[in-house]
């Protein structure tokens, strides 16, 4: 049956199905019991569709006052879901407001997976805040197994935070009174203790273990403690790279530590490699916290260190930059991080514009095409304290990470990288990189610029440049997508001046009516629309013509002009014969009579069954050009 349109044939179909939905619909009787209910949740969940558990729950879940056993069986799986789907957000702000007048035992159950969210969020504070008030509280009979898990989590948030003394004092404790018993237990241990600076014990605390993170913090144990040469340990690094234990997710552990021994051993050019590996796949996999202090200034510092003592062994001179490009291109293909490492230089020091900008360009060329480049490129330069601002980046650089960020869709970051390159860049034909300039400034928020950017690229242009207006046009559709419409109007006077073709004028006099009345400017919007109906010939009643018609009733109507909307409704109405298009204007007859209160009598309101049909009349249904 099609409701909207009154059609009584359908009636008798719509009332015979009706009893089978709502049987469907309704639970069968016992079927709908608590533990029927959990089980299916569960299954679901377990199946992939955590959303519809939850929408489920959301349905299924009793006031607590009613049915508090019930109600906690269910809150314990919402929290499985979230925990094991990885959204602790939502976990931490259910468990805000989780009931204080539950058992003693639900309670700290889930204050406890809230402190434990807070720090899968990171935000390790709040955790210690959340864990301070459970501690304090817990006294009760059967607590030494919370508080167990309560003094860990504590030990977490110290790791977390930074704080290597608190953690070493904590962990001597808890270690007492709780011994090691499985591999986390030995590698938190472990952890504490190289950050608090007592490696001596960690190499025999995890002789049994054999998985990556273990093997990184023995050879770290080695290194630090002085038991082993940092030579040898960065060798033992690179030979554990190709052991089959090593997964691949987790090989930038074993190249931190390669990092600091290489360093230690004042071997440059395998600690430049090294920080590579750490730093393209630190964004995706931090390493674990507070062994490492690596960033983006490390890897600046060690290329600069490596591209320096190069060149001082090959007598080459600040500020002669032919020899240190020469030596970069030469490196490129069998030496890339030496390559990067004098590229990185000459970007800082070389001695005119265009070899800095030369040597960047190289650069970021060079680290796009290694595993994880791009993740490398954003880091180095939008993370490291070399780069202020967008606009101290490099222009090459800067062109890469408009394209990284475009290919990542996070428009805003790229519109902000693009306000800041004002020059056309070499190489680009102008009103091209111009318009695409001003398409990512709109789409990305800064539509100031992006408005004036459009305007000096009309500037440029001459009447007749049909296909270069058409692509101007589009992006000021996107001016009018995002609700600019106020900077889409000060642009269309010009498209006008440079458009000679009547027929695209009256395609910009429509999108501009469109534009008015999205500013609910409805008088100057049907002005318009009409304008645009009328401009080749003033009876023209062609498909394009009816549709700007239309719209101008529509924008009367809104506007309170009701005799003049009716007008134009009922002119439509003797010279159309397309039924969905009748249809939507009695609609909107009926309309206007609806909101005059009936007053007028007018019978042409009603929607007659031979007019009726599926879809209204809409401005699609003669569609002026896409946008």
């Amino acid at each position: 049956m099609n409701i909207r349109t009154g059609n009584p044939r359908g009636l008798s179909v719509f009332w015979f199905w009706r009893p089978v939905l709502f049987a469907l619909l309704l639970p069968l009787p016992g079927l709908a019991t608590a533990d029927e209910t959990l089980e299916e949740i569960r299954a679901l969940a377990d199946s992939g569709a955590a959303t519809l558990a939850v929408h489920l729950l959301d349905e299924r879940q009793p006031t607590i006052p009613s049915e508090q056993s019930e109600w906690l069986a269910l809150e314990r799986e919402r929290v499985r879901i979230y925990r094991e789907s990885g959204q602790w957000q939502r976990l931490a702000s259910r468990l805000t407001g989780f009931p204080r007048n539950m058992p003693e035992q639900a309670v700290r159950w889930a204050m406890t997976e809230r402190a434990n969210a807070f720090l899968k969020l990171d935000e390790p504070r709040r955790a210690l805040s959340v864990l301070r008030d459970l501690i304090w509280s817990g006294e009760g009979e059967g607590d030494a197994q919370w508080r167990r898990r309560w003094r860990e989590l504590v030990m977490i948030s110290y790791v977390r935070l930074g704080l290597a003394e608190d953690a070493y004092q904590a962990s001597r404790q808890f270690y007492q009174d709780y011994p090691p018993q499985n591999r986390h237990d030995r590698v938190l241990r472990a952890r504490i203790l190289l950050m608090s600076g007592h490696p001596e014990a960690v190499p025999e605390l995890l002789a049994d273990e054999q998985d990556t993170e273990a093997g990184m913090l023995v050879l770290l144990a080695q290194l630090r403690s002085g038991s082993r040469p940092a030579n040898k340990v960065m060798q033992a690094g690179l030979r554990h790279l190709r052991g089959k234990w090593v997964e691949a997710e987790d090989r930038h552990h074993l190249w931190a530590v390669i990092a600091e021994a290489a360093r230690r051993s004042g071997d440059r050019l395998t600690a430049a490699n090294a920080l590579e590996h750490v730093l393209a796949a630190q964004t995706a996999r931090p390493l674990p916290a507070g062994l490492f202090d690596y960033n983006a200034d490390s890897l600046w510092n060690a290329y600069v260190d490596l591209a320096t003592f190069l060149g001082n062994q090959q007598q080459f001179l600040i500020g002669d930059d032919a020899p240190w490009f020469k030596a970069a291109d030469a490196a490129q293909a069998r030496q890339p991080v030496r390559a990067r490492a004098y590229y990185a230089l000459l970007m800082f020091k070389g001695q005119s514009t265009a070899s800095r900008e030369r040597a960047a360009k190289a650069f970021t060329g060079m680290l796009r095409q290694r595993s994880r480049g791009a993740a490398l490129v954003e880091t180095l330069f939008l993370e490291g304290k070399q780069f202020k601002e967008p606009a101290d980046i490099p222009l090459g650089a800067r062109l890469e990470l408009v394209d990284i960020a475009l290919a990542r869709q996070e428009i805003e970051r790229a519109s902000k990288l693009m306000a800041s390159i004002q020059q056309v860049p070499e190489g680009e034909e102008a009103f091209i990189w111009q318009l695409r300039r001003a398409r990512i400034l709109v789409l990305g928020g800064e539509l100031a610029q992006g408005q004036q950017t459009l305007h000096q690229v009309l500037e440029e242009l001459k009447p007749g440049q049909a296909q270069q207006l058409d692509q101007v046009l589009q992006v000021v559709f996107d001016m009018q997508t995002a609700g600019a419409h106020e900077a889409a109007l000060e642009l269309f006077p010009a498209l006008q001046t440079l458009t000679v073709d009547t027929k695209r004028k009256r395609e910009l006099y429509y999108w501009m009516a469109n534009s008015r009345e999205s500013r609910e400017q409805y008088p100057e919007a049907a002005r318009l629309y009409l304008k645009s109906a009328m401009l080749i010939d003033p009876g023209a009643m062609d498909p394009w013509a009816q549709t700007a018609r239309y719209q101008a009733g529509v924008a009367l109507a809104r506007g309170g002009l009701y005799a003049d909307a009716r007008a134009l409704f009922n002119h439509l109405l003797r010279v159309t014969e397309d039924k969905s298009r009748r249809a939507a204007l009695r609609q909107e007859l009926q309309k206007i009579w609806l909101l005059e209160g009936g007053r007028s009598g007018d019978q042409s309101a009603a929607v007659t069954e031979d007019d009726a049909v599926t879809s209204p009349f809409q401005a699609s249904a003669v569609s002026p050009p896409a946008k």
